[in-house]
């Protein structure tokens, strides 16, 4: 942790927000809708593979959306600027675009590198679906929180140190998903 007196008030501000964003949330509703996701792979599926490979890409999606988020984070707020929130929707949906082709294209070369995954690691429906929820819910918050810190004009995160600030910001959206996936009972 950061002796940086502003860093520790980023600290702090980026753990209320987060708190605020979520202490209302409705954990079986997000349960609801990846079960559902789950059921839909499933039964799209040709195979127990095939179906492992549906959530896997799903999480290789999750994974480059992190990157450009933080990317994002690092170019606005990194640079001394709280971005309007028309320009970080116009951007998500642009890097969303973006990294659904990146994947799409990337497909098999990722498949093959899950399939060693599976084999070497005695991989699970459980397994996969708790990783594939974990993902889904990490990237589901970190979208919300940039809208929201962005909608409330957090003009605190322009100071201190931007990568502590990115490592804090993940910790925290960590840990609420944590917290999330644990109440689950999916599928």
């Amino acid at each position: 942790m950061t002796t940086d007196p502003i860093q520790k008030e980023i600290t702090t501000y980026i753990e209320q927000q987060l708190y605020m964003l979520t202490k209302n949330a409705d954990v079986k509703s997000f349960e609801q809708v990846i079960q559902q996701n789950v059921n839909d792979k499933r039964q799209s599926a040709r195979s127990t593979v095939d179906f492992y490979d549906r959530l896997m890409l799903n999480i290789a999606y999750f994974v480059e959306n992190k990157a450009a988020w933080g990317k994002l984070i690092d170019e606005t707020y990194g640079a001394g600027q709280v971005p309007k929130i028309t320009t970080i929707e116009n951007e998500l949906m642009a890097q969303q675009m973006r990294i659904r082709q990146d994947v799409a294209e990337k497909m098999e070369d990722y498949t093959k590198a899950f399939h060693q995954q599976y084999e070497a690691l005695n991989v699970t429906d459980e397994d996969v679906i708790y990783d594939y929820t974990y993902a889904s819910l990490e990237n589901t918050l970190r979208i919300d929180f940039i809208t929201h810190i962005t909608v409330n004009n957090a003009t605190i995160l322009t100071n201190g140190n931007i990568e502590e600030t990115l490592k804090m910001m993940d910790g925290y959206i960590a840990y609420y998903a944590d917290q999330f996936v644990n109440q689950m009972k999916l599928t």
